[in-house]
């Protein structure tokens, strides 16, 4: 684990919060790759600075490179049928 101090940690921390794609921006957002992609290293950098557990930290960034490259693409969700 590199030594960081608190201040780095809630840095990325709240890199982390406005970079996540929350609920109400769910279906707006996510399949677009650079909004995922950097969800995704966000993620992968507080993996890193706070429990250091590198698996997850490769598998993040794994993840944000095919978002990157195309090769994950996420189908928009269906319209609701009205019940009429």
């Amino acid at each position: 684990m590199i030594n960081c101090d608190e201040d780095t940690i809630q840095l990325a921390q709240k890199l982390n919060e406005k970079l996540k794609i929350n609920h109400i921006d769910w279906h707006k957002l996510k399949s677009k790759k650079i909004n995922r992609s950097a969800e995704l290293i966000s993620a992968a950098l507080c993996q890193l600075l706070i429990s250091g557990n590198k698996i997850d930290v490769i598998n993040y960034l794994e993840e944000s490179i095919k978002w990157l490259k195309g090769i994950n693409v996420d189908k928009p969700c269906p319209k609701k049928k009205s019940s009429l």
